[in-house]
């Protein structure tokens, strides 16, 4: 009798280890094929003077670290009309790291929210032509941006064959401490500006600024007539949005 329970719960112990063994085994081929990275591109971000790439570690279910970063890639605008010519070449630097909380069942996939930090600066040189005919000026303009921000993404990722990533960010408020600094010369002439080119140049360059959304109406502006040129200037709080979309491989 002694021999049979012995035998049985030997039997016993072997299926429970085995069963372990199988578990385990399980456990470590699905952690070899969790593909816990993604590497991903921003198409749109060239429209910035920059090629955005991004990547994405899941270190536990539903939940990653990312981090992005833009390199600058010079781009080249030109705005032509009856009233003005301007021709501007950009380029922007980022870095941004975040903390993605997927919102749904799935690792990886459906509606996330992320905070995250960023810095970004922006470089703009070119010309400016106002094609006045009787008081005509040429600017060279120097543009800089300087911000560092915090912000709230909410997106969404979709995965096809658990393979291809489609991220896209729908609302991303964030709040940016920055510094902007524009300088606008006048090369028509070396003789010195007039008291009525003077404001005439200060008027031209203010409508040019007040453009820019939220950042226009705050930006000092002055005036050196010697000189013929015009500097602009801001330094604080701006309120700022992300949005885009990225593709990218998951492995």
């Amino acid at each position: 009798m002694k021999a049979i329970k012995a035998l049985t719960l030997s039997l016993l112990l072997g299926s429970l280890t085995a069963q372990a063994q199988q578990s385990e085994q399980k456990a470590n081929a699905k952690e070899a094929n969790r593909r816990p990275f993604t590497a991903k591109w921003n198409p749109g971000s060239l429209a910035f003077g920059k090629i955005g790439l991004s990547g994405e570690y899941n270190f536990r279910p539903k939940r990653s670290v990312t981090f992005g970063l833009g390199i600058p890639a010079q781009r080249t605008f030109t705005r032509d009309n009856a009233e003005e010519r301007v021709d501007l070449t950009v380029k922007t630097f980022s870095i941004q790291g975040g903390y993605r909380m997927y919102l749904g069942k799935k690792t990886m996939s459906g509606f996330y929210f992320e905070p995250y930090l960023k810095y970004v600066n922006f470089k703009g040189s070119g010309t400016f032509d106002n094609k006045d005919a009787t008081d005509r000026e040429i600017y060279n303009v120097g543009l800089n941006y300087n911000g560092f921000g915090v912000g709230g993404q909410l997106g969404v990722q979709f995965m096809i064959a658990k393979v291809v990533a489609f991220d896209l960010f729908l609302l991303g408020p964030e709040a940016n401490i920055s510094k902007f600094d524009g300088t606008f010369r006048d090369i028509t002439s070396p003789i010195p500006w007039t008291l009525v080119q003077e404001e005439d140049a200060r008027r031209e360059i203010k409508n040019i600024i007040d453009d820019i959304p939220i950042l226009g109406n705050k930006t000092e502006v002055n005036v050196d007539r010697n000189n013929r040129t015009v500097t602009t200037r801001y330094n604080g709080f701006l309120p700022g949005f992300r949005f885009g979309a990225s593709i990218g491989v998951r492995f």
